[in-house]
C-alpha cells in the first residue's frame, strides 16, 4: 500500500521535524532519539569523530538534517522522505519499530542510499 501521510505526530515527517529541530538546537540526544537503538551507539561515535576531525561533511547532522520535507511516501513498514535544505535534496527512508515509532535505520539507510546512486 502506497499513500501520503498527514498530519499524525507519530508519523515519519513529524518524527523526522523533531530530530532537526532537536539537532538545529543543539539537542543530540533528542536528534538520536530519531533513530533505532542499533544505530544511535553508530551516529553518536560518528558525531564524535566527525567534530574530532572537523569533517563537516561526514556528520550525520550535516548528512541528515534538512529543513523542508516535501514529500513523504509510505509503502508499508517503510517510508521515503524527499527533503530540501536550499537547492540540495536527498531522499532518507525510514522504518517503522514496533514499540518506537517511525526511526532511520543505518544499515537500511546506507542500503537505499547506495541503490538510489546506481538509478543515477
Amino acid at each position: 500500500m502506497l499513500g501520503l501521510f498527514g498530519c499524525d505526530k507519530s508519523g515519519p515527517e513529524n518524527v523526522y521535524y523533531g530530530m532537526v529541530t532537536a539537532a538545529e538546537m543543539g539537542d543530540y540526544d533528542g536528534f538520536l532519539k530519531g533513530f533505532t537503538k542499533q544505530s544511535q551507539q553508530l551516529i553518536q561515535s560518528q558525531m564524535s569523530l566527525s567534530e574530532a576531525y572537523g569533517l563537516r561533511n561526514e556528520n550525520p547532522v550535516s548528512m541528515l538534517v534538512f529543513s523542508n520535507v516535501e514529500e513523504v511516501l509510505i509503502e508499508g513498514e517503510q517510508a521515503i522522505l524527499s527533503v530540501a535544505r536550499g537547492a540540495a535534496r536527498k531522499r532518507i527512508v525510514m522504518v517503522n519499530v514496533p514499540e518506537e515509532g517511525w526511526r532511520i535505520d543505518v544499515k537500511k539507510l546506507g542500503d537505499f542510499w547506495a541503490e538510489e546512486s546506481k538509478k543515477r
